[in-house]
């Protein structure tokens, strides 16, 4: 990878990130137009974006932004409200932005019209004149030599650099209004200055300079041999940087006296911490000395994904290797093999367990974008909406999370147009006009449980029936809950008309189809006029598990630990025949009896050893019947590969340290198969 692409990937991730907080905070604009703090944040992120994409040569992007901000600026003064006018346009602009970062990424080579944007954008500013030049007179006013906040240990620092022979100075310095990276000037011209002598306080804050967030002009302390017209010049001679103010400080202690109190925002007036003039006084150290600057760094780096993929398969390497080490000490029956294997197990499971927290990432990372999707739904149908989320902090594999954006948004969109109905009709039917899509994720066992619900009008499966039907779907002997289903199949539809939302048939099959690639199932509760609920359970790593080897007749197959409730070994009669299906009665519950070797037609191999493996799938409880239990063991799933996709009883295979090969169980896939087949429901 070159260096440009370097960059072009860090600009990508960056514009995502901002362009993400940017729809975030304009959400939270639009509820509480009062709290000045979010356009703080908002020009924060846009002035971030300007500058990469003027750094990378993307004028478009970065004249647009450009423009955005100075309509934040009139929102931020209290110059025009946050309306549905500003929101909407704002929203325009992010849209916009968005689409032309993906055009970067794709390398499309389109050429986006902004004019009418930058016109709508001008005619908020040109409608404001009054506003923009009372913001001008007070800027202009703080362009002077004034300074708020000089402490004693300035003073007499300043006092003892003049008796060494230096000269003291304060500056003004203003930088253009139209200069793009307003931050990277001011460090320019301090770094110009500091080559001449010592830059002793300055303000605002550094934090405040690096942001942006100071309009144009800054004021700093410095201390050289130089004179005032050398030291001016030093400044000037910058580009971007418009006029410079200049005064040689004679009397430190009187302008210690006429140093104006901090009135405004606090973080926006501050000493910064710089590291004083080199002075050989005591006095001097030890002004100097007491206040060490501060360095903040970030902890955090971001790593490609296919690297955690390579660090993930050397693990389960390692984990493999690890077993047949152990079987090998075992078969040897060697002593000494016994503390450096035990050394090697305790590192391979705790690199094992890093390896696995680093992969994990919170479910938000795909949320976050939701509540501007609905908010544009509603627009769009007229309808309201009220969006709740739940557990977004819920962890899982990073390669699930950057797969579940597609199939979730399907489902929400399903949820606004066939679920959700009109605020008229829902207030015949007693419900509140706005209605309500809630979004919950939760951990249960080694998966991960998302649900997507709505207080809506249900799934009619008389509706389902009549449009199945329609397109020759057989539809013969299903029960409701088994129509519900259908609209998980391709082509399917029950929308009377096609809209930008829905009615092709396409959509919710992909979703299905999505969720299967994962290792995940779909199913879905409704009630007529109450609402409707998709449950989509997931794995919670790809990779490595806790399983639980069993025995069917005289093969060995592995099978998720965490979905195992309990193990139970039962006397024949406690097994009873109900409606030709065997059932076995679990605190007064009677549980679905599946056996293994009948599934996967293998000879059992001894009636009176069975075991009974009870498991939990969602709201459903199956008893699992097996030959025998070996032990727990930690396994590294393989995927078995396109040509043995049709294999759908299995999750993928492991190899043991004897270097067998093992297959893991999807028992998710085998209880809905068996009940289907049984057409039996708890």
């Amino acid at each position: 990878m070159d260096e440009n692409s370097k960059y072009l990937e860090l600009f990508f991730e960056e514009a995502d990130e901002h362009l993400q907080s940017l729809n975030e905070q304009v959400l939270e604009l639009e509820k509480h137009p009062e709290q000045s703090e979010i356009v703080d944040v908002m020009f924060r992120s846009a002035h971030t974006i300007k500058g990469m994409a003027a750094t990378m040569g993307f004028d478009t992007m970065a004249k647009l932004t450009h423009n955005m901000e100075n309509v934040f600026d009139l929102l931020k003064t209290d110059a025009i409200q946050a309306d549905e006018k500003s929101i909407a346009l704002i929203f325009d602009c992010l849209d916009t932005l968005s689409e032309l970062v993906e055009d970067l990424r794709e390398e499309n080579n389109i050429e986006r019209d902004i004019s009418t944007l930058i016109d709508q954008l001008n005619a908020v500013v040109n409608g404001e004149s009054e506003a923009i030049v009372e913001a001008t007179e007070e800027a202009d006013e703080e362009f002077n030599l004034n300074l708020h906040k000089l402490d004693d240990s300035d003073v007499q620092v300043i006092e003892n650099a003049k008796e060494s022979g230096f000269n003291a100075f304060r500056l003004a310095v203003k930088v253009d209004e139209d200069s793009s990276m307003k931050n990277a000037r001011v460090f320019l011209v301090m770094s110009k200055l500091e080559q001449a002598g010592d830059v002793l306080y300055v303000e605002p804050a550094t934090e405040v300079l690096e942001n942006e967030e100071f309009g144009d002009v800054f004021k700093l302390v410095f201390l050289s041999k130089s004179d005032e017209e050398t030291v001016k010049n030093l400044a000037l001679d910058n580009s971007e940087i418009e006029a410079v103010l200049i005064e040689t400080i004679t009397d430190a202690q009187e302008l210690m006296n006429t140093t104006l109190p901090a009135v405004v925002n606090p973080k926006e007036i501050a000493v910064v911490e710089k590291e004083l003039v080199k002075v050989d006084t005591s006095e001097t150290k030890k002004s100097s000395s007491k206040a060490p600057q501060k360095q903040a760094m970030n902890q955090s780096v971001r790593v490609d994904i296919d690297k955690l993929d390579t660090f993930m398969n050397l693990v389960s390497e390692l984990v493999i290797y690890r077993t047949q080490l152990e079987d090998f000490s075992t078969q040897l029956q060697s002593t000494g093999l016994n503390e450096p294997l035990e050394q090697v197990a305790r590192i391979s499971s705790e690199l094992q367990e890093l390896v696995l927290k680093i992969r994990m990432q919170p479910v938000s990372a795909v949320m976050s974008r939701f509540p501007r999707m609905v908010r544009d739904l509603a627009n769009d149908l007229n309808k309201e909406f009220e969006l709740i989320i739940e557990g977004e902090d819920t962890e899982l594999d990073r390669t699930v999370v950057s797969e579940l954006g597609e199939p979730l948004i399907h489902l929400i969109r399903n949820a606004a147009d066939h679920g959700i109905e009109m605020p008229s009709k829902r207030l015949e039917l007693g419900k509140p006009a706005k209605g309500q899509i809630k979004i919950t994720a939760y951990q249960e066992g080694n998966r991960v449980v998302l649900t997507v619900s709505d207080d809506g009008k249900g799934v009619n499966p008389a509706a389902i029936k009549e449009s199945a039907d329609r397109k020759g779907i057989p539809t013969e002997g299903l029960s409701d809950k088994e129509l519900q289903q259908l609209i998980l199949h391709a082509g399917f539809s029950t929308a009377q008309e096609v809209t930008s939302i829905s009615g092709r048939g396409v959509g919710m099959d992909v979703v299905k189809q999505k969720i299967n690639m994962l290792g995940g199932t779909i199913e879905i509760d409704s009630v007529v006029n109450r609402g409707t609920i998709f449950k989509v359970n997931l794995p919670l790593t790809l990779s490595i598990i806790q399983s639980l080897l069993i025995k069917v007749g005289e093969e060995t197959f592995a099978m998720p630990l965490g979905i195992v409730q309990k193990i139970i070994k039962p006397e024949i009669e406690e097994i009873i025949q109900v409606h030709n299906r065997e059932v076995y009665l679990f605190e007064e519950v009677a549980l679905p009896v599946i056996r293994l070797n009948e599934i996967f037609d293998i000879p059992a191999i001894e009636e009176d050893n069975l075991h009974l493996i009870l498991v939990n799938q969602g709201d459903k409880q199956y008893a699992l019947a097996v030959d025998d239990i070996l032990r727990q063991q930690e396994i590294a799933i393989k995927k078995l590969g396109t040509e043995l996709s049709m294999m759908k009883k299995y999750l993928g295979a492991t190899i043991m340290g004897n270097g067998g090969i093992i297959m893991i169980l999807d028992i998710a896939t085998i209880c809905r198969e068996t009940s289907q087949e049984t057409n039996y429901e708890l």
